[in-house]
């Protein structure tokens, strides 16, 4: 009786042994992201030209090719444009966010989530202020 307990026992921590190793090897085989700058300051900004834009540029740092798959925005004042399709190993990327502040003055504080097929999701701000043609 107990030789089957002792082989079914032997035989659990062989496939979990085994399942460890298949995880680590595959972690290493993924999209991994770095970004030049992920917070953009636009100072001060006259109302009238409120409209302002900045480019985000990436590197995909990982082993395999890299795709953003989603850009959520914190607010409706935020765009976002993207690359669209695959970024190579070794190659660059962008994400150009443009803030519209013509309808409204003071601070701001924008985020953008991009998300990737790798394994972190990134964030990146713009802020400043918009200031009306009195201040």
């Amino acid at each position: 009786m107990k030789y089957p307990i002792l082989l079914l026992f032997l035989l659990a921590t062989t496939a979990c042994a085994h399942r460890n190793k298949t995880n680590e090897a595959g972690d290493k085989r993924t999209a991994h992201i770095t970004f030049s700058d992920t917070l953009h300051d636009f100072g001060s900004i006259p109302m009238e030209n409120g409209l302002q834009q900045h480019l985000f540029v990436f590197k995909n740092t990982g082993n395999v090719p890299a795709a953003v798959v989603d850009v959520a925005l914190s607010c409706h004042c935020l765009s976002a444009d993207y690359t669209r399709g695959i970024v190579q190993p070794g190659d660059t990327g962008h994400v150009t966010l443009t803030y519209d502040g013509r309808a409204t003055t003071g601070y701001f504080n924008k985020k953008a989530r991009v998300r990737f097929n790798g394994p972190r999701v990134h964030e990146l701000y713009v802020k400043g202020e918009v200031i009306s043609e009195e201040d």
